[in-house]
């Protein structure tokens, strides 16, 4: 059975109320869009409608959204957020701060790209992206970094502390570029910071492969700006000058040819050479050797199956060869298992280059 209260009766007044109290009719002011209370603290405002401390949050919201989900203090005051509101919203934790002056929504996880967004633009002109954190913005296949780090110039340490920030000696205009809207160094100089930081040998040459795959670098600019850091007891130079020995290729398997070109004593080739007839591009090949005309290819495919795929390949193996080139093709197991058929196949090329030669020589002279 439900129990129901009588009416309360005052007794200075004799009037019938009610137990809940009713609101007094009040002016409005600038601190609660209904009474005279403090915001966030009204009972009576109209739920329907957001209140200002709403409307200021979604506007900051909407100008995050637009601007990389980052938000400064030039932005909140373009979408007009008080200094007092902005603090009350930081003090309730809506907004994390990510690099001085550049913030996050609460509810926005923190990525990559907003780490070094925000520090970048907090650094401006003063530095730049360092290592990992450039080779990764460049989009070289290398882990991503737990926090961005930036270089700077050597005379600029005294800025604050704030982010990983490392300092050079060796700070050159050629070093850095723009890339996506933020200033970072080549991955040249990447890759150079990087072998600082004594990665494993196999993280360093997936690195390198990964660079020159990519377009971002060459093996002959890696090599000259190495030689112009040598004998300044920078670390790390030993160790990536031994492995660029057997960079230039653009995968595991040429690698592991380079490897054994230089072992067996042979020659070194020229890595990823286009070839072109009239003008147009016939085939970019793995390895040549120009002084032989020798082209060399190291496939790991299992093989083709449709015969377009043995079409197209039989295409370009008859226009290299009508440009007065050798095709010789190794697969992983001849360059992997059987190392000695390589050499001895390559060996024999090189022989009857020369013994080809030298009978052309005799000829003219005859």
């Amino acid at each position: 059975m439900v129990r129901v209260l009588p009416p309360h009766f005052p007794p200075q007044s004799g009037r019938f109320t009610s137990h809940v109290s009713l609101p007094r009719r009040i002016t409005p002011r600038s601190g609660c869009d209904t009474c005279d209370c403090e915001p966030k603290i009204c009972r009576f405002r109209d739920l329907t409608m957001p209140s200002g401390g709403m409307r200021n949050e979604i506007a900051l919201i909407e100008w995050a959204s637009a601007h990389d989900d980052i938000l400064t203090n030039a932005g909140r005051r373009k979408v007009g957020v008080s200094d007092w509101a902005w603090e009350r919203a930081q003090d309730d934790g809506l907004w994390i701060q990510i690099a001085p002056d550049h913030f996050r929504h609460a509810a926005t996880p923190l990525t990559f790209e907003m780490m070094v967004r925000s520090g970048a633009s907090w650094l401006g002109d003063r530095g730049a992206l360092y290592g990992t954190t450039s080779l990764r913005w460049l989009g070289v296949e290398v882990a991503e970094p737990v926090h961005a780090e930036f270089l700077v110039p050597r005379g600029r340490r005294s800025i604050p502390n704030w982010a990983t920030i490392h300092t050079t000696t060796r700070w050159d205009r050629g070093d850095v570029i723009n890339h996506n809207g933020v200033r970072t160094t080549t991955a040249t100089r990447a890759l150079l910071d990087y072998a600082t930081q004594r990665p494993s040998a196999a993280e360093l040459e997936n690195v390198i492969d990964s660079a020159i795959r990519m377009r971002r670098t060459a093996l002959n600019k890696v090599i000259a700006r190495l030689a112009s850091l040598r004998g300044t007891g920078r670390a790390g130079t030993g160790f990536l000058s031994e492995l660029l020995l057997d960079s230039g290729g653009e995968s595991h398997l040429e690698r592991r040819f380079l490897r054994l070109m230089r072992t067996a004593g042979l020659p070194r080739p020229e890595c990823q050479v286009i070839f072109r007839r009239n003008g147009e591009r016939v085939a970019r090949v793995d390895f040549t050797f120009p002084t032989t005309r020798t082209i060399i290819e190291v496939s790991g495919r299992l093989g083709h199956t449709s015969d377009r795929d043995r079409q197209r390949d039989a295409r370009r193996r008859n226009h290299l060869q009508q440009l007065g080139n050798h095709v010789i093709e190794f697969t992983t197991a001849d360059v992997i298992d059987d190392p000695d058929y390589v050499l001895t196949t390559l060996r024999e090329e090189f022989k009857s280059a020369r013994v080809a030669a030298s009978a052309n020589h005799t000829e003219v002279r005859g």
